[in-house]
């Protein structure tokens, strides 16, 4: 799995025909994969264009994260993942995912020490329902409170490939309150959308609706990114600003 494992919290819960645990061997991790390749590159017509080789999503940096996977005891299929690693580690070996798109250079101080980087979530068809993406959740929380963790970050990606439509809703986001007050990081150049932003509204992804809902707030304008095919913005979510019965019922 790596040569950076992060110890993990004691994770095997069982609810509602799920289990959630993390990956613990090479045939889970490829298990993360598949998924990954059948939701990115097969439904969403994004992704890695090498992933079609093997029918699996994967990077340089899996090797280095660890990997929350819900498994469906019908099935027996993993349906449900999420890739994390600890920030300040991360930047000790592989780097970031982030820093292939965004200069992290103006983030604060200390920001890194304190943050987990998140990504590659994805749930499969016919499984998207808050049972899958609540125990997602509650290994999140498990996470950040066994590493004593307070801010998650990571891209949030838009399915285009339209520097336009990035733009359109980046000036949505600031209009709508959610760019942070203090935090601004820009994309690495030749990666900004430029030109004129679409006319028509963007849909907000549902799932970075749901970030921003918790107080989620993007950190700058978007990157291009050319080899997945999406348009990423930036977000951080401070757990401090989060109701602490949020926290405390995701992490029973």
């Amino acid at each position: 799995m790596g040569a950076l494992k992060a110890p993990i919290p004691p994770l095997n819960l069982v609810r509602g025909g799920y289990r959630l645990r993390f990956a613990a061997s090479a045939d889970d991790l490829r298990a993360v994969q598949r998924l990954r390749y059948e939701v990115f590159n097969l439904e969403l017509g994004e992704g890695l264009a090498s992933a079609h080789a093997e029918g699996l999503d994967r990077d340089r940096f899996d090797p280095h994260c660890r990997h929350l996977m819900v498994e469906h005891l019908g099935s027996d299929r993993v349906v449900g993942t999420y890739r994390l690693q600890l920030a300040a580690e991360a930047v000790r070996a592989e780097g970031l995912y982030s820093a292939t798109e965004f200069d992290l250079s103006t983030l604060p101080a200390g920001f890194l020490d304190e943050a987990v980087e998140l990504g590659r979530a994805c749930i499969a068809a016919g499984h998207r329902d808050q049972r899958v993406l609540g125990l997602l959740w509650k290994g999140l929380a498990n996470f950040m409170l066994w590493h004593r963790k307070r801010r998650l970050f990571g891209c949030n990606s838009l399915t285009s490939r339209e520097p336009a439509a990035g733009l359109r809703l980046f000036r949505q986001l600031e209009e709508s309150g959610h760019l942070h007050p203090e935090i601004h990081v820009r994309p690495l150049p030749g990666l900004e959308c430029t030109g004129p932003p679409a006319a028509e509204e963007v849909p907000l992804p549902k799932l970075f609706g749901i970030y921003l809902r918790y107080g989620a707030r993007v950190l700058g304008p978007p990157a291009v990114d050319r080899e997945f095919g999406t348009i990423d913005f930036l977000t951080s979510l401070d757990l401090a600003e989060v109701d602490p019965a949020v926290v405390a019922g995701y992490a029973r």
